[in-house]
């Protein structure tokens, strides 16, 4: 771990974007409209997963989603989303105790292809990976000596493989109420897997430096993009980040709107009840993703902003919260929204964009998952 390529700490380039005059008032905002909107419903496996969080990853020319969690045995268990065939392939057990498990009781998923499927546990200084058999092939250990390792921050995360590297996102062993917590905590960090460990890392951007934010908003998820680039998001920014990891020269792009609201970075840490109300009233800015020459970014945020001023118990009630989804055209620097449903699976696939996650239904002696279907321009 000497010696590590780093980025100074004021590394980004604003790049000015064009925004489409959206707000047609303090408190609205002009949404776009897809060309089509279907949906789809799929046929859940009999052993589903209440809880889960998600990935997805590429083969011939489809985008897989994977959804995973724990069972009922403490086991890991992944199931996939085939969209062309509209049905659910079959499941993928990976054991959590014996000689070949992951011995911990929470992990990540990441899958490299439908053969090489990464397991990162919780609180270890080793990663795993095994094949679609839940047969252990390799472990891969940290080497760091901070406590570096893979965090997920939120339900999503995103394959990233360069030059036989591995892209991560990360914490160490730095306390969150620490008041230099960004720092001390580098986001992204590449992984050799031939030196076995972290050979460059990535810092936040400066504007947070000295600043707090909920301790679920501290993470960044990554994204790879064309020419070996890297998107990249934290949910307490309105801007994208793209690193090109050729140069190493970092771009800002504006990717928000003022109808969300402004994140709010906090001058102390907070306590339990203020960070309720944050995680509730703030804008969060969740996940990023590329596709098409575009980037698209998935936003919670109060419906109006009236509801600032509501208690979270309120806001709550009246399911004032909702979803929108920005669109960022990379060519000509435009910014559009959409409205969206409430929902946890955002995958890109060809013109189409499937959402969902959350909507399902019974009826005899199966259960269905809605997922909804627009068609890009």
């Amino acid at each position: 771990m000497n010696n590590i390529p780093t980025l100074n700490r004021a590394w980004f380039l604003p790049i000015p974007v064009f925004i489409i005059f959206s707000c047609t008032s303090k408190n609205k905002v002009l949404y776009s409209a897809f060309p089509k909107l279907d949906s789809l419903e799929v046929v859940m496996p009999i052993e589903f997963l209440n809880q889960t969080n998600w990935t997805t990853y590429n083969t011939n020319g489809k985008t897989i989603l994977v959804e995973y969690g724990i069972n009922g045995n403490d086991n890991l268990l992944i199931h996939q989303v085939d969209f062309n065939k509209g049905k659910y392939l079959e499941p993928i057990k990976i054991l959590r105790e014996g000689p070949e498990g992951y011995n911990s009781s929470t992990a990540s998923v990441l899958f490299k292809n439908k053969d090489s499927i990464f397991v990162f546990p919780a609180a270890r200084q080793s990663f795993f990976l095994y094949n679609s058999n839940g047969k252990q092939l390799d472990e891969f250990t940290y080497n760091s000596k901070d406590y570096t390792r893979y965090y997920r921050g939120g339900y999503y995360s995103s394959p990233v493989f360069i030059n036989k590297k591995a892209v991560l996102t990360t914490i160490n062993d730095t306390r969150y109420d620490d008041p230099e917590y960004f720092e001390k905590v580098s986001p992204i960090q590449f992984y050799d897997f031939e030196s076995s460990g972290f050979t460059k890392h990535l810092n936040y951007p400066n504007f947070v430096f000295e600043k707090h934010t909920a301790s679920n908003y501290t993470g960044a998820t990554v994204s790879q993009m064309p020419r070996n680039q890297l998107l990249i998001n934290y949910n307490f920014s309105d801007s994208i980040f793209i690193f090109d990891v050729r140069t190493e020269s970092m771009n800002s792009f504006y990717c928000g709107s003022e109808f969300f609201g402004k994140p709010n970075l906090l001058n102390k840490v907070p306590d339990k009840r203020r960070e309720f109300e944050y995680v509730i009233k703030e804008v969060n800015y969740e996940s990023s993703f590329f596709h098409g020459g575009k980037v698209y970014r998935v936003v919670s945020h109060l419906e109006n902003s009236k509801f600032y001023d509501y208690s979270p118990y309120d806001i709550l009630q009246q399911n004032a919260r909702v979803v929108s989804l920005i669109e960022l055209d990379l060519a000509t620097k435009k910014l559009k929204y959409y409205k969206m449903p409430i929902a946890k699976y955002f995958v890109f696939q060809d013109n189409k964009l499937f959402v969902g996650g959350v909507s399902i239904r019974e009826e005899g002696s199966e259960t269905y998952r809605r997922f909804y279907e627009y068609t890009l321009e």
